[in-house]
């Protein structure tokens, strides 16, 4: 069937030319011998008319595949095929790259085949070990991340983020106390990591120790403003975002904030302890730590909204 190249799509002419030339150009190069090829040249013409055949088919051929991956019929690497690229990498760099790869993408699963390869590839590397923790604790199988934590901390005990990540798998299991000496251990360790902090104000939040969570916040705080506004870290160690009582939560950060001075932040989490529900709210926000917020208009203005509503809940508790 012709093809008109005015109406076609590029694909579809170039798939139709990469169909049609090879053929006749293999035709041309062997057809039959006319007459005029009897000459003593015949042979450097028919070794030049397989030359162009040839060169014919490779351009055509090449076009082929860079306009199939123009349009996206190649495999890209946005798009990752995990069976395939697990045979893939062969060195060890190679390897932990695609299997980091693999955990931003949150393929956790094919991560921890890999993680596990390195660990046979190089089994006294302790970075393996606790990447192949990570990777684990991620699927919630929490058995598994610990002995790969406990290995790193044993090929490496002063690696403070393996220890860190084994404080984590404490928490998930609820097993606050022990979590809470595991993060000293770590903090030990590197008393400057601003997430290990947080860590342990998370855990010690848990555990209803609260004057001792806003401390652990607060030292996490002057070492990282931003510690708790970006998300839960996961390259080498896992930062806790697990609050149990959220309007309790809320209401000690904003201590927390209030003990820095930080205006902005304290009032978001009072709002927010307010708006969760936190008890006796108009008695709490009178506490001596929010003094500094008395000439603040926003702050002001939740008093009257806060005292507004408990008002309007005790009318109608004590309505018939």
């Amino acid at each position: 069937m012709a093809v008109e190249l005015g109406q076609a799509k590029p694909m579809a002419v170039l798939n139709h030319v990469e169909g049609f030339l090879p053929v006749a150009a293999m035709r041309w190069a062997h057809r039959e011998r006319s007459p005029i090829y009897a000459c003593e040249r015949a042979p450097r013409l028919r070794r030049l008319r397989h030359g162009i055949a040839l060169i014919a088919c490779s351009v055509f051929c090449l076009a082929g595949g860079e306009a199939r991956r123009a349009e996206g019929s190649a495999p890209q690497e946005s798009v990752p095929t995990p069976e395939g690229e697990l045979q893939q990498p062969s060195d060890a760099h190679s390897v932990e790259q695609r299997a980091d790869l693999y955990m931003v993408r949150k393929y956790y699963t094919e991560a921890a085949e890999l993680y596990r390869k390195l660990t046979e590839m190089e089994p006294k590397n302790a970075l393996y070990y606790n990447k192949l923790g990570i990777s684990h604790h991620q699927m919630q199988n929490l058995e598994a991340a610990k002995k790969s934590y406990r290995r790193a901390i044993r090929l490496n005990p002063q690696y403070a983020q393996a220890v860190n990540n084994l404080a984590a798998v404490e928490y998930a299991e609820k097993k606050y106390r022990d979590s809470i000496f595991t993060y000293l251990r770590a903090l030990k360790l590197t008393p400057g990591d601003a997430v290990i902090y947080s860590n342990l104000g998370t855990a010690y939040f848990a555990h209803e120790r609260f004057d001792y969570a806003m401390e652990s916040y607060r030292y996490a705080l002057l070492l990282d403003p931003e510690i708790f506004r970006r998300s839960g870290r996961m390259g080498t160690i896992v930062q806790q975002r697990d609050e149990k009582n959220s309007a309790a939560f809320n209401f000690y950060m904003a201590k927390t904030y209030a003990s820095l001075a930080n205006v902005e932040d304290t009032l978001q989490y009072l709002r927010k302890a307010w708006e969760e529900g936190f008890p006796e709210m108009s008695k709490a926000v009178h506490d001596k730590v929010f003094e500094f917020l008395a000439t603040e208009p926003l702050f002001q203005e939740l008093l009257a909204q806060i005292e507004a509503a408990e008002k309007e809940a005790a009318e109608k508790r004590a309505s018939p």
